[in-house]
């Protein structure tokens, strides 16, 4: 075995006012996040820790909310109880071709760590999310060819909503907990480490080009069209010194693939190519300057409190749907409120559609399409944000109809959407969820379903 990173280190409680409690909420990524203020903040060095964590909470009779990547908007709250993984939970280790990963790594540093041994696993399209993204799916640019995240999972271990500690393997295919906690980890319980299976790492090439949002029918058209080696993914939106929206166009596939697609595409465009040694060196999935270079990363604001707040629902929509899709996302991002907001559409399918639909909680199997709705705005801007919380909302209520899934990395609680959220989300496996929920956190400390 072979550890690639980590550190043990003394656990630590921080309380409001206390440089780092500050320290905490600053370093998150999600700015509705970092903005709020627990009631205090733990960042346990071992599972134990952790399961008395849990036992606070639930004596206590406070929510439980467990910061991994800091990416989601609910690894944080008002008067929670924060579980800070990130601070100790951070060791990755390779043992032949399985990594074992704690639950405050993000994914980007998991295949930075396994890079220099020539392995890797399929991820999403940023780096930053952490455990929400590994458990609840994983859907990236490699999906087609690997699989989603969650899909590679062979063991998991942490902690329950009673403080029980337990561990799980893919010997355990009759469990409810092993089905269900693949794709609804965060309801259910804090899982502190998971075992993947890794792939060969491979050089990759990446095609992207800014095309006209006239020819978004077209370019879906093609992209259902392509072998299951190709991912071909979009991002509406408007350019970062421009006004109007376009289209970006991101397709990648390993190397070895690529003379065998002598073009991949037949519409106009600006266009760059590009070959990168792995995964985690491909560019940015964001529309680019009309030269292809990205905009540079502004930092976040000092202050905590102004950081940009957000709105976002993903979507999934099954294949042979462009001539109701695509109109209706022209349409959308035309009609967006700001030059912030966005709209991407993640390439699914191939080998996505190859597991058991009963094997875990992940139902978008079918779909060829994972649309992200993203809306932003300027905290305390009250009209900037009803307009943006509109718009993310009408988008949703018209891409329900023809919706097959949503994936809920981003969910919206004490709406009157969550419940269809829900349904879209797990369907007949609701149930069974909602009743391992009874069993495994019968206070409801943890996320409500």
């Amino acid at each position: 075995m072979v550890s690639l990173f980590g550190s043990v280190m003394p656990s630590k409680v921080w309380n409001p006012g206390e440089l780092g409690y500050e320290r905490v909420l600053h370093d998150l990524f999600n700015g509705d996040a970092a903005a709020m203020e627990p009631s205090r903040i733990i960042q346990p060095r071992n599972e134990e820790d952790v399961a008395s964590a849990v036992e606070r909470a639930r004596s206590e009779g406070l929510q439980l909310r467990v910061r991994s990547g800091g990416h989601s908007r609910f690894c944080s709250g008002d008067g929670v109880l924060m579980l800070d993984l990130a601070a100790h939970f951070r060791a990755v280790s390779l043992h032949a071709d399985l990594v074992t990963i704690q639950g405050g790594t993000s994914m980007g540093e998991v295949l930075r760590c396994l890079a220099p041994y020539g392995r890797m696993i399929p991820v999403g399209t940023h780096d930053s999310p952490g455990f929400g993204l590994l458990t609840m799916g994983g859907l990236g640019h490699l999906c087609r060819s690997f699989g989603l995240t969650l899909d590679n999972i062979v063991a998991l271990r942490g902690v329950d909503g009673t403080g029980q500690q337990f561990c799980l393997n893919e010997t355990d295919q009759q469990s409810a907990a092993w089905r269900y906690l693949r794709g609804a980890a965060p309801f259910l319980a804090v899982v502190t480490e998971v075992t993947l299976r890794t792939h060969p790492r491979n050089p990759l090439r990446v095609n992207r080009q800014l095309l006209s949002l006239v020819d978004l029918p077209q370019a879906l058209t093609d992209a259902e069209t392509m072998p299951r080696h190709i991912s071909s993914s979009f991002v509406l939106g408007v350019q970062p010194d421009q006004v109007h929206p376009v289209v970006m166009r991101y397709e990648v596939m390993e190397h070895q693939h690529w003379k065998q697609q002598a073009q991949l595409s037949q519409l106009e465009a600006l266009e760059w190519q590009e070959q990168v040694a792995g995964l985690e060196d491909l560019p940015g999935f964001s529309i680019p300057y009309g030269n292809g270079t990205l905009p540079p990363e502004i930092p976040p604001d000092p202050d905590r409190h102004c950081r940009l707040r957000s709105w976002i629902y993903t979507v999934s929509i099954s294949p042979g749907q462009i001539s109701v899709l695509a109109p209706l996302l022209q349409s959308a991002i035309c009609k967006a409120p700001n030059p912030l907001c966005r709209i991407d559409l993640q390439h699914s399918g191939g080998a996505v559609r190859q597991p058991l639909m009963g094997r875990n909680a992940y139902r978008g199997r079918e779909a060829e399409w994972s649309i992200v709705v993203s809306s932003f705005w300027a905290a305390g801007d009250g009209s900037a944000e009803r307009a943006s919380r509109i718009w993310a909302d009408g988008v949703f209520d018209a891409l329900e109809a023809i919706a097959c899934h949503v994936y809920l990395v981003e969910r919206h609680p004490g709406t009157c959407r969550y419940s269809r959220e829900l349904e879209l989300a797990y369907g007949s496996d609701l149930s069974a969820i909602r009743e391992l929920k009874r069993q495994w956190d019968p206070d409801s400390i943890l996320p409500s379903l």
